[in-house]
């Protein structure tokens, strides 16, 4: 008998949803989006399946949170911690709409229910408005969307010691760990953060 993998998407979907996320990742933030975005899909799964949350919608929101990057650093450096803070926004705007772009098309439909639809437009929509998370999903997707971006075994930092000083201090202590509810989502927590710093502190 087959058994299903409980963290892979519905055979033909994975195909799709990859091959639409990293037309827009690409297109991002160099070396950084596509690594990031698998990472998180990655965790998006473990801890979604671990509390009993519905795997196809987290994950699938992980896939597309950030393809809204896409096109907003023509002219401004993707690096700057201060450029990527002033176009959070922006950036989950953009998703949302992309999101609901892919979820529309007649061969992907089929796949989720409209309250599935729905409900990855809107996390797309609000993953980084950390303050404001409240539902479960909210909480899941931004665990691992943090830990996406700070797996150096999964992704290289592409910032500077002194970015990734500014980013651990504002967005990471102050903002994100905090909000971490979820048994899976804090182990890996304490597993991944203290080699993201001695990557910074061996370079």
């Amino acid at each position: 008998m087959r058994v299903e993998d409980p963290l892979r998407f519905p055979q033909g979907l994975e195909e799709k949803i990859e091959e639409y996320a990293l037309g827009y990742l690409r297109q991002g933030r160099a070396e950084w989006d596509e690594p990031h975005t698998r990472a998180a899909a990655f965790f998006a799964g473990e801890i979604a399946l671990a509390e009993g949350l519905d795997v196809l919608v987290i994950r699938a929101a992980a896939w597309l949170h950030d393809t809204g990057w896409y096109a907003l650093f023509q002219d401004t450096d993707s690096k700057d911690y201060r450029n990527i803070m002033d176009k959070k926004e922006a950036h989950m705007v953009n998703g949302a709409r992309l999101a609901k772009e892919f979820l529309e098309r007649p061969d992907v439909k089929d796949f989720f229910s409209d309250a599935q639809r729905e409900r990855i437009v809107h996390l797309v929509s609000v993953h980084d408005k950390i303050e404001e998370l409240k539902d479960r999903d909210e909480i899941v997707l931004m665990e691992a969307d943090t830990l996406g971006a700070i797996d150096v075994s999964r992704v290289t930092p592409t910032f500077d010691t002194e970015t990734a000083i500014k980013y651990t201090n504002n967005d990471l202590l102050k903002r994100r760990f905090p909000k971490f509810q979820t048994p899976r989502g804090i182990t890996l927590l304490y597993d991944i953060f203290p080699k993201f710093l001695a990557h910074f502190d061996k370079n």
